[in-house]
């Protein structure tokens, strides 16, 4: 214990020493394990969104009965004959919306308060605006403290618009979006008349589900809590996100794994003290072990508490994304995991074992015939995944040997550049070509930082455009009418009156009802009757919509179906929707860019004729041009009574749908950011790390006359000519990269096929953007060593 106490205690006073080393060695595996953890705990958070229980009990909900596919309500008479029957783990909810009288929405919640008789109920922390008894009652609403500013809550009572009811309200910590108060009262403000929103069971066993199921018969259908919906349509959603994450880690444990390089070479000598003063080699280990352990355990927590923050700075997009696109059905809130710590830990361990294991002695020996032997495994690798790469891991995988070719060649690559003879006659070119091979060695690490992050960067930028171009020339053939009207509810004598106004071309209809193809989420939608309604739809195949589609009881498949779940066309697919059930044969496949889910399109009376629940969204208007769209808006206004915010003009509907896929790339942009933070980060702490080493060389120089000015000017030019060699290969890497994501990875994981768009502009100038900020991050260490020599020179 001596020995390990005198070793560590050692250890200590030489990081006291090197600052900066330290520093790199936490900010790398701190930074690394936030993205990580931040991106995790929000993809937990999303999966286990139902495990909480509505009546806020301490048990995890293990399945829900919901209403059937196409109602909003279930019968609470349903839940009465659940308890008749014994099953005292059924909790009913209600679920609503109220609005008040300064124009804000309360999320209302009703559930059974009875259940608090025998569990604790939600204690207050903060009183009312009236500072009234803080204990529950049946006609007051718990309200989240932090709602208070955005609810706009005033005095002890709410005031409703559409009611004569005040009701009470009490604050409650930690209670998240919906407000809770009791079933029968919420029943009475919500107007339900006895119909609630769904049953969450609590504890259910295996052998208890039939009988459930007898009971709901076809007035509802039981859901495990782990199978919604939202799980899988998001579930390609939060594996990008992983993987961007992930590449964030490996960016970030760079700087760390620099670190380590740094610590062993400079204390090679006092590890070689601790041998010759008699230290066992057993205790060295040992030392060295505790002290990883502690740095593993040290950065972790901060990497949890960063990634809870970076979580929550994150959520308001992600929750957008998800309510927009994947039908997340409550706004996700983010707390402090105790799981994202420990998976940080055992990241930070298993990454600090295997960069010890790459300082081994025989591996630094053979270095050329490693390097050569690993090259080529990536290369076979790389191949075998581009031409098998069929699930998204094997797309991962593609994405990730691609990252480490470009790992491998472009240190090496530099390497043989100045291998070359001294070129320069200059004395101080001379140094500066000789010192930056022994600069090379040192920041080679974050070389490959900015190598990754800029890489990244480019390939998501490729890959954004792609998408963002390919869903533009989507949205203008999809939305070609010229007016859209939504509708709550179907009138058929306004859909014929539109057709008998002259000035109107042709009205056109979104109908749709929700079900299940092989037990995944689908659409059945249709645009009308005849092939002429259909015109705007875009299929694969580059013909155009006709008679034949839809003949012999035809259907189209959106794109998806062909590509992630391997339906061919003639196939005859079975549409389910509670116990009813639609049978099509697939004529043709449809571009659906911006749909996550499986989408089947029928004409108008053959989905009338069938026994399926459906919905009519909306009418869509095409002019004649007698007409101008503001002309026709001011009459449907004036004369068919129409709300003028139901209706919406054609480039107001792309604008729309264009502003909910910028939401899901925002994300994707602001992790994209935080990697090329990290990298600038590694670059500036790596030079500052090596400030120290240089001095002496510096020294000598400014005592044979090269002033400050010139050292600054020649280490910044040093700086840019490594990093400009740097983003050369960059470019190729994110090409590459964009290409890997566009055939293989968006096809895989959401079924889109997306033509590749290039903007050379913008990949530029993000090479520009880094290669000023590297050079501003090079200017610091750079302006710190040389003011320090000018001052010792004085």
């Amino acid at each position: 214990m001596t020995e390990i106490k005198l070793i560590l205690t050692t250890h200590i006073t030489y990081f006291r020493r090197h600052p900066w080393l330290l520093l790199l060695f936490i900010v790398g595996l701190s930074l690394g394990s936030a993205l990580l953890t931040a991106i995790t705990g929000l993809n937990q958070e999303a999966k286990n969104r139902h495990q909480k229980s509505s009546a806020l009990i301490d048990a995890a909900v293990s399945h829900i009965v919901k209403p059937p596919i196409g109602q909003e309500y279930i019968d609470g008479k349903i839940w009465l004959k659940l308890r008749q029957n014994g099953f005292s783990n059924a909790q009913p909810v209600l679920r609503g919306k109220l609005k008040l009288t300064s124009g804000k929405t309360l999320y209302l919640q009703g559930i059974d308060s009875l259940i608090w008789l025998t569990k604790p109920a939600p204690t207050s922390t903060t009183q009312s605006g009236s500072g009234s008894d803080t204990g529950f009652a049946f006609d007051v609403i718990m309200i989240d403290s932090n709602s208070v500013s955005k609810l706009a809550l005033n005095g002890n009572k709410l005031q409703l618009a559409n009611s004569s009811a005040t009701p009470g309200f009490r604050l409650v910590d930690d209670l998240g979006l919906w407000s809770i108060t009791d079933l029968a009262y919420a029943d009475l403000l919500l107007q339900a008349k006895g119909q609630i929103s769904f049953i969450e069971f609590v504890g259910l066993t295996l052998e208890q589900i039939p009988k459930i199921e007898s009971i709901l018969s076809s007035d509802a259908r039981l859901v495990a809590a782990q199978e919604q919906d939202f799980d899988a349509l998001s579930e390609a959603f939060f594996f990008n996100l992983a993987a961007l994450a992930l590449l964030g880690y490996i960016v970030a444990a760079f700087l760390s794994f620099n670190a380590i390089k740094l610590s062993i070479a400079g204390r090679k000598k006092l590890l070689t003290q601790f041998t010759i003063l008699g230290c066992s080699p057993k205790a060295i280990r040992t030392a060295l072990v505790i002290e990883f352990t502690f740095m593993s355990f040290l950065t972790a927590l901060l990497g949890s508490i960063t990634g809870f923050v970076i979580a929550n700075a994150l959520v308001l997009d992600i929750n957008r994304t998800l309510m927009g696109l994947y039908q997340l059905e409550q706004a996700l809130t983010i707390s402090w995991q105790w799981r994202s710590f420990a998976l940080g830990f055992i990241v930070n361990i298993a990454t600090l074992v295997t960069m010890l294991l790459t300082q081994k002695t025989t591996l630094q020996t053979n270095s050329s015939s490693v390097f050569y032997l690993f090259l080529a495994v990536v290369i076979a690798a790389l191949s075998y995944f581009y031409i098998n790469a069929h699930s998204e891991f094997d797309a991962l995988l593609l994405c990730f040997f691609i990252l480490l070719l470009f790992v491998l060649i472009t240190p090496k690559c530099l390497q043989l550049l100045l291998s070359f003879k001294n070129p320069f006659r200059h004395p101080l070119w001379q140094w500066l070509y000789a010192d930056s091979k022994l600069q090379l060695k040192e920041l080679r690490i974050a070389i490959v930082a900015i190598l990754l992050a800029l890489g990244s960067a480019i390939g998501m930028q490729i890959m954004v455009k792609s998408f963002s171009n390919t869903l533009n020339a989507h949205l203008e053939k999809q939305l070609s009418a010229d007016l859209y009207i939504h509708v709550d509810k179907y009138d058929p004598d306004l859909r014929a009156r539109l057709n008998a106004e002259p000035n109107i071309k042709r009205v056109g209809i979104y109908m749709a009802g929700d079900g299940y193809l092989n037990k995944v989420p689908a659409t059945l939608a249709s645009f009308g009757q005849g092939y002429q309604s259909f015109t705007h739809i875009n299929l694969t195949s580059g013909e155009a919509v006709n008679t034949s589609h839809f003949a012999n009881n035809g259907c189209i498949a959106n794109e998806q179906a062909t590509i992630k779940y391997n339906h061919q066309l003639g196939d005859i697919v079975t549409f389910k929707q509670n116990q009813h059930s639609f049978q099509c044969r697939i004529s043709g496949f449809a571009y659906d860019y911006g749909n996550t889910a499986l989408s089947l399109i029928t004409e108008e009376q053959t989905m009338k004729s069938s026994s399926l629940h459906w919905q009519v969204y909306g009418l869509s208007i095409t002019l004649n041009e007698q007409i101008t769209v503001d002309q026709l808006s001011e009459r449907l206004i004036n004369e068919y009574q129409i709300d003028s915010a139901s209706i919406t003009e054609n480039q107001g509907f792309k604008d729309i749908a264009n502003r909910l896929f910028n939401d899901t790339f925002q994300v994707t942009k602001v992790l994209n950011g935080f990697i090329l933070a990290i990298a600038l980060v590694s670059l500036c702490i790596s030079l500052l790390s090596l400030s120290a080493q240089h001095a002496k060389q510096l020294a000598v120089l400014s005592s044979l006359g090269v002033d400050a000015a010139q050292l600054q000017k020649l280490k910044l030019v040093q700086t840019t000519v490594l990093v400009s060699f740097t983003s050369i290969f960059a470019l190729p890497l994110g090409f590459a990269l964009g290409l890997a994501l566009l055939k293989f990875v968006m096809p895989i994981a959401f079924g889109w096929t997306i033509h590749l768009s290039l903007d050379l502009p913008a990949l530029l100038s993000t090479c520009m953007f880094l290669l000023i900020a590297a050079v501003v991050c090079a200017y610091l260490p750079v302006k710190k060593l040389t003011t320090s020599l000018h001052l010792k020179g004085h």
